[in-house]
């Protein structure tokens, strides 16, 4: 019989983990090629083509998001891999999920992975395997789904016209759907999910918004790690006048 279950669906970079994982820019005059870090190059994203220090570069996606996808490095290696192999031997690979996730790990907690990486699910999976293998878990994740929402499979899966965000809010609702198909839909489930991205965060109360809307007996909570606002957020149902607004918005866009 099953019983009430709490979910913890997590992100993967500069949450479970920091990764070396590095983009690729293209000079488009000179054909000259830049790496770079996640964190560096949001910093510098904004300024590509524009006039100025960045005017004649830019990141192709094929070309720039390479690391991300599935693939093989000059010598052979699965770049996911490789890169939790390198962040292993570091002493900071610990994102600031990483706690938590454990926890999840070691109550046998229903986990889901919500990433915008490429990869397949089964890279993913092997690649968190590597932390079990490591002595970093005791065992590998009791998963209810892996959401890689740029891989073109899961994209075609959740709804290839979204953006990346939209495809994130539907592997969200995904993932819930899935935990209450598997342990019924009966009993009264909370689901969490992390983010260090204050942007992140705010994608992440949306969709858990409109989950609480449909299952208002179920707990939603939404944890920020960033230093800037450490918190763990409860999605409460919204005032009856916003519930007449969303059903005439309902009503309206069909």
């Amino acid at each position: 019989m099953s019983e009430r279950q709490s979910f913890y669906f997590f992100d993967i970079d500069e949450n479970i983990l920091h990764l070396p994982t590095r983009i690729h820019l293209l000079n488009t005059v000179t054909g000259e090629e830049r790496a770079m870090r996640q964190h560096e190059y949001e910093e510098i994203r904004s300024y590509l083509g524009v006039p100025g220090l960045w005017e004649d570069w830019a990141d192709p996606p094929a070309r720039a998001y390479r690391e991300f996808a599935d693939g093989k490095d000059r010598h052979g290696e699965e770049y996911f891999w490789r890169d939790i192999r390198r962040a292993l031997d570091t002493a900071n690979w610990r994102g600031p999920s990483w706690k938590i996730f454990k926890y999840a790990v070691l109550k046998g907690r229903p986990v889901s992975i919500i990433t915008a990486r490429q990869h397949s699910r089964e890279v993913i999976r092997e690649g968190i395997k590597m932390l079990v293998d490591a002595g970093h878990l005791p065992e590998e994740p009791n998963y209810i789904s892996i959401y890689p929402v740029s891989n073109l499979d899961v994209r075609d899966e959740l709804g290839p016209h979204l953006t990346t965000a939209g495809l994130k809010r539907m592997a969200i609702r995904k993932c819930v759907e899935a935990g209450l198909d598997k342990f019924g839909r009966n009993l009264p489930h909370s689901f969490g999910m992390s983010d260090d991205d204050l942007k992140n965060v705010d994608l992440i109360t949306s969709a858990m918004l409109e989950a609480k809307l449909d299952y208002p007996e179920k707990r939603f909570f939404v944890i920020s790690t960033n230093r800037r606002r450490h918190v763990k957020m409860e999605i409460l149902p919204p005032h009856k006048d916003e519930e007449k607004l969303r059903a005439a918005e309902d009503a309206y866009y069909g």
